[in-house]
């Protein structure tokens, strides 16, 4: 990373070197130049939510912003919208998160501080034991994530106010015509076996059998019952369970299809009717 990159983060540091006391302060120190050359501002210390028109903002850190030991709450502005950034260093971890308080979208990340920090005194740019990984986790782990998700949110109400509804795939019912697939609804199925028990799947087709129904596919001596055919049948279907010809069964030496009367009138078995 060219020195250029690290621009400003000399003189910041020397306005808050004589406040340095503990190594997770110089890491807050170089994530707040971070934000600051990223367009933030801060407006303070704490985590109010709220953000005032006469609230002043500055690329300096304010006064107070490492008085609560291993803990840190500063507040940031960016195009408008109020950020806080909260530091805590828990037991030699530094844990950094960043919340956009508007759509509460929030990031975080986390460093070493003893392998990150190197010292407390000297040029700020050799006070970190790798500058360009720490600032490019920085970039990637606590920045990227909260404006990806801005994005995001943005793109998501502009499309609610454009009126752009994407279509609920539930609520879709294909046309008569439409292709299923081998051996189901549509014009692919020549042969119309996959059109059995369409009328009760598909009420407002107008088109096929009911539920009880023959299965297509021929007589099987083997098995002594009907079997379903290559094309199969619609998925949800009933099948009339006629059963094998056994025995001395009668209906061996008739028509194997159902009985006409496999399904007799209402009050068939009734004495009073």
């Amino acid at each position: 990373m060219a020195d250029s990159e690290f621009f400003g983060l000399e003189l910041l540091y020397k306005t808050v070197e004589n406040s340095i006391q503990t190594k997770s302060d110089v890491l807050i120190a170089i994530v707040h130049w971070y934000l600051i050359r990223n367009s933030f501002r801060n407006v303070g210390i704490g985590d109010d939510k709220t953000l005032s028109d006469t609230e002043e903002s500055s690329e300096l850190l304010p006064d107070g912003w490492n008085s609560n030991p291993h803990s840190y709450a500063l507040r940031y502005v960016n195009n408008g919208q109020l950020y806080i950034l909260h530091g805590i260093d828990s037991e030699g971890t530094m844990i950094a998160n960043l919340l956009q308080v508007k759509t509460l979208n929030v990031s975080n990340t986390t460093f070493e501080i003893e392998n990150t920090v190197k010292a407390l005194k000297g040029p700020a740019t050799s006070l970190i034991a790798d500058l360009p990984v720490v600032l490019d986790r920085v970039r990637q782990q606590l920045l990227v994530p909260v404006f990806e998700s801005n994005k995001k949110d943005s793109e998501t109400q502009t499309a609610k106010e454009k009126g752009k509804i994407e279509p609920d795939p539930l609520l879709q019912r294909p046309s008569i015509g439409s292709t299923f697939g081998p051996g189901l609804l549509g014009r692919s199925d020549p042969l119309g076996v996959g059109n059995v028990g369409r009328g009760d799947l598909d009420p407002f087709g107008g088109r096929g059998g009911g539920m009880i129904f023959e299965p297509p596919g021929g007589f099987n001596p083997l098995g002594n019952l009907r079997l379903p055919g290559p094309a199969g049948n619609i998925p949800g279907a009933r099948f009339d369970p006629f059963g094998p010809i056994v025995g001395n069964n009668p209906r061996r030496f008739r028509n194997p299809d159902p009985d006409p009367d496999h399904m007799p009138p209402p009050g068939y078995d009734d004495m009073f009717m």
